[in-house]
């Protein structure tokens, strides 16, 4: 019976926030495509922001960027745009006219689509998994139905798919001009690769660690963003994107497109196509 109590009281206070965040109003959601008033929590922590060096400013855009969520699908503010970028490149590919990701796949058209999601983009993935020619890996998997890939070095033949989705992970990849190019490698001419990394744009990248002779040096102290207490090398930080990213993005041969937040920097979609 007290667990029972405890569902009841949690499902009430899911609904008092949905109908709050709605009467509040926003703008439809990338993933799910409520149209309501994000909820907040913090999701930074000091260690994080003292790593980085992020200033006040920088350090309230990044934690709005993972900490405001959707009130009906819990989709983070980042997510949310990445699945916005997710549906334009899959309308432009397959000529669907979805608003949003939970509706995408309702058109065959986009069912058809061959889509890489190199590691779960987090709660996107249940509604990618919509789609039949979805291929997910996870780096370092032991699930037997779920097979591991490394970015710097894909298993996949040249032009496999339409799509490939990446979500924050760029960032912990040790050579991240190769993943560059193994992502549009993949990718078949027309197809794009989408993708979130956190980028503080108003400086320049730098490099955190890097993998000599499979040991990992680390040029300064380790990040990670697995977390507050806790990492796994899993999580390491190798990569403090800069404002010239974008430019290291071009030069693996990519047709790039920047999506941004009109309120929030530290938002950015990147739609990196592969015209030929």
């Amino acid at each position: 019976m007290s667990s029972l109590w405890h569902r009841l009281r949690r499902a009430g206070r899911r609904a008092r926030e949905i109908h709050a965040a709605r009467r509040a109003g926003g703008p439809p959601c990338g993933t799910c495509g409520f149209a309501g008033q994000l909820l907040h929590r913090d999701s930074l922590w000091p260690e994080l922001i003292a790593a980085w060096e992020l200033d006040e400013r920088w350090a309230g855009w990044m934690n709005r960027r993972e900490g405001s969520r959707c009130a009906w699908c819990g989709s983070s503010l980042r997510a949310g745009q990445l699945a916005a970028g997710i549906v334009e490149a899959a309308n432009a590919r397959a000529g669907t006219h979805a608003r949003h990701l939970a509706e995408l796949f309702r058109d065959p058209r986009a069912r058809a689509l061959s889509i890489a999601e190199i590691n779960s983009a987090g709660n996107l993935h249940r509604y990618l998994r919509r789609c039949p020619g979805l291929r997910h890996s996870e780096y370092g998997s032991r699930d037997p139905a779920v097979p591991s890939e490394d970015l710097g070095q894909l298993s996949y033949p040249d032009g496999s798919f339409d799509l490939a989705v990446t979500s924050d992970v760029l960032e912990h990849v040790p050579d991240l001009d190769q993943a560059l190019r193994e992502t549009r490698r993949i990718l078949r001419p027309g197809g794009c690769h989408v993708f979130s990394v956190p980028m503080v744009e108003d400086r320049p990248t730098r490099q955190r660690a890097r993998l000599e002779g499979g040991t990992i040096r680390h040029l300064l102290p380790p990040s990670h963003h697995g977390a507050p207490t806790t990492g796994s090398d899993d999580f390491l930080v190798f990569w403090e994107l800069g404002g010239d990213f974008p430019d290291r993005v071009r030069a693996a041969g990519f047709d790039l497109e920047l999506r941004r937040d009109p309120h929030n920097p530290a938002v950015q979609t990147f739609l990196a196509w592969k015209r030929v």
